[in-house]
């Protein structure tokens, strides 16, 4: 990413953080065997300009992007919304040609299994790859970070 545009910062953010023997942080539940690794979206403030290394939330999750869910509210589910949450973070944008380059460049890579985003940042964002697939209603986000899989 830094050489195809000088200057970014790439944030890698949980690739297994357990808490206890093996148990990984929630909710995370599949962060448990070195395969999985979540990255932080690239960003950009309201004036377009390119954020470096910055993310809306101190610690890159759970400032989600508005967009269409088909998602019931359920009971127990790991699909955290923090609606009160929201208002606290910043208010910059997903840089997408950063985000877009960075999921392309992903898909391409043949050890890389899969990409877990949202379905409504799969069509903002143009990655419509096979690679590239909804984590289902009751797992986490994935509308605040890009979720990868080795093989």
């Amino acid at each position: 990413m830094s050489t195809r545009y000088p200057g970014t910062v790439t944030i890698a953010l949980d690739g297994n953080f357990p808490f206890l023997d093996g148990f990984p942080m929630i909710p995370h539940l599949s962060h448990n065997d070195g395969r999985k690794l979540d990255l932080a979206f690239f960003y950009e403030d309201e004036k377009g300009h390119y954020l470096p290394g910055k993310s809306p939330s101190p610690i890159g999750y759970f400032a989600f992007e508005n967009g269409s869910t088909n998602c019931t509210s359920e009971w127990f589910t790991l699909r955290w919304d923090l609606f009160w949450l929201q208002p606290l973070w910043r208010d910059d944008r997903v840089e997408e040609t950063r985000t877009r380059a960075a999921i392309t460049w992903l898909t391409v890579d043949q050890r890389v299994e899969k990409i877990l985003l949202e379905p409504h940042l799969r069509s903002t964002l143009g990655v419509g790859y096979d690679k590239v697939r909804f984590q289902g209603c009751h797992a986490a986000r994935h509308d605040d970070h890009i979720h990868f899989q080795i093989r």
